[in-house]
């Protein structure tokens, strides 16, 4: 890694899209896929607020690694009671919402998803990396 790990807690509304999408600009500033990590974490912290128990009063976390080829994001929140998953549209529906994760799948390099349980805490990181030819 070229810098230590980055990473910031966010309350559970849905103005901290923005916001979080400009914290992971800023610690990959300078980065070749800078753009695409800041689209990517709009998608997963929209997922966030739509889909977990973080909108209810909760937080959720942004760690951010650069390194000298690949560049990974991870967003903690506080679960739900579903995994995440890629939803594939069916023929003649239409794409307007619901693809968040099809454009992670699609952009990232990899990606994936971890629940975990600790002693005060329960939730799902979601996370994507992203390579790119070292120089």
């Amino acid at each position: 890694m070229v810098s230590p790990p980055k990473r910031r807690v966010f309350p559970g509304e849905d103005g901290q899209v923005a916001i979080a999408r400009r914290f992971v600009a800023r610690a990959l500033e300078g980065c070749p896929v800078t753009d695409t990590a800041a689209l990517l974490t709009s998608e997963l912290v929209t997922n966030t607020l739509r889909h977990t128990h973080t909108a209810d009063g909760g937080t959720f976390d942004v760690i951010v690694w650069r390194g000298l080829a690949a560049a990974c994001v991870a967003v903690l929140d506080d679960g739900s009671h579903a995994t995440p998953a890629v939803r594939v549209p069916a023929s003649g529906e239409p794409a307007e919402s619901g693809y968040g994760l099809a454009l992670v799948d699609r952009l990232a390099t990899r990606w994936g998803y971890r629940t975990y349980e600790g002693e005060e805490s329960r939730g799902t990181a979601v996370w994507f990396c992203l390579r790119w030819a070292a120089t």
